[in-house]
């Protein structure tokens, strides 16, 4: 994810000493006047352990609270059918699509898209998986390239800002993942209630204009005020895709009243969101990455990064309770956001990119029984090209 930077602080070369020394005692004599808390969270806000083991220590509860407050159950298990049907249906139409899937980065997108079809929405046709799935693969490539400062980077961001534009003039696009893309787009209306795809059409450009945002200037040279505290999440919500994600636990043949789940959109985006920006956490701070919401929210805030990490998690619960409450005694439309909050909690828990086992909560991949059936296949690709 992206963060929204400071802009640099060049210190002139020829400021004397006695000048300094006299800025320091000023600053020194101001703080007497400033309440005792801002303070304490000043002095607060980077105290986190730098060992891994005391980090997890501190962050693992959080996340096991989380867990159990959700009656997260462990990961679903999957029979082998259905994997093999969605990965056939997923490498026919990344064929159609003209993506190679030879390369890291797609073959990383690949296995997290019918992973998240799968596990995530375990009785949707496979068409709808595969929707899914292959909308993860091309979006999962699209923000590692994009959002890179890279030479590559650089080449895509150029076709990428031309995205909207060619889209909303019917032109086809610059590359075939921008096209795959494009193409998802214009199918959503035929798995989803027309209104709820024009909400998942919109879910999508803002995801692809927050990575342009991120290389934007404005975005770049942006200094963080205590003033801003709604940017990080106005950031957070165009950068998430998460009221597409919320639309995809309902295709219009299997539920086809809106009103039924309509209500609890809001609160599924912003759990979708948030719980992710929690069980990631860990990951990021042992990996140094800070590009992300919880650091976004503690800087324009002034608090310290544990306690935004407690109140993000007890957000996140009161979501996950308010949709709850709305779905409660609706059959399948509570069954299927259910099953989506499992497979969600899953491909955090089982995947080791996320390093739960370090806090003592992770779980064998469901897909490890069946991961020679992708091997194999990217072994075929690899041979053919």
């Amino acid at each position: 994810m992206a963060v929204f930077s400071r802009k640099s602080q060049n210190n002139d070369a020829s400021c004397h000493t006695a000048a300094a020394s006299a800025c320091r005692r000023v600053v020194n004599s101001l703080k007497r006047f400033l309440p005792k808390k801002i303070v304490r969270r000043s002095r607060q806000k980077n105290d986190l352990p730098q060992e891994p083991e005391k980090l997890a220590a501190q962050v693992g509860p959080i996340c096991s609270d989380m867990l159990n407050q959700l009656h997260y159950p462990g990961a679903p298990k999957l029979k082998a059918e259905a994997v093999e049907g969605l990965l056939a249906y997923m490498h026919k139409r990344a064929i159609e699509f003209d993506v190679p899937l030879n390369n890291a980065l797609s073959a990383k997108g690949f296995r997290l898209g019918y992973a998240e079809g799968l596990l995530a929405h375990p009785n949707h046709p496979v068409q709808v998986q595969g929707y899914v799935g292959l909308f993860t693969w091309l979006v999962v490539q699209y923000d590692d390239i994009v959002g890179q400062g890279n030479v590559a980077g650089n080449e895509m961001l150029k076709e990428a800002l031309e995205f909207h534009a060619r889209f909303f003039r019917g032109e086809p696009q610059a590359n075939n993942l921008l096209e795959g893309i494009a193409i998802l787009l214009r199918e959503a209306d035929d798995h989803f209630d027309t209104v709820m795809a024009n909400m998942l059409q919109i879910s999508v450009l803002k995801f692809l204009t927050s990575n342009l945002l991120e290389r934007h200037d404005g975005f770049q040279n942006m200094e963080v005020t205590r003033a801003g505290i709604k940017f990080p999440d106005f950031y957070r919500d165009m950068s998430g895709m998460n009221v597409a994600y919320a639309v995809f636990c309902y295709p219009k043949a299997q539920y086809p009243d809106a009103a039924a789940y309509l209500e609890a959109i809001p609160d599924m985006a912003r759990f979708i969101d948030i719980s992710n920006d929690v069980l990631s956490f860990y990951k990021e701070e042992v990996g140094g990455d800070t590009r992300n919401y919880l650091h976004n929210r503690a800087n324009a805030t002034g608090q310290p990064i544990l306690e935004v990490l407690q109140e993000v998690s007890k957000e996140t619960m009161d979501s996950a309770k308010r949709v709850e409450q709305i779905l409660k005694g609706r059959g399948v439309y509570e069954q299927s956001w259910q099953d989506s909050v499992r497979g969600y909690m899953a491909m955090h828990t089982t995947n080791p990119r996320y390093k739960m086992s370090d806090m003592g909560l992770g779980e064998e991949h469901p897909l490890a029984p069946f991961e020679y059936k992708i091997g194999e296949l990217f072994d075929r690709i690899n041979a053919a090209s």
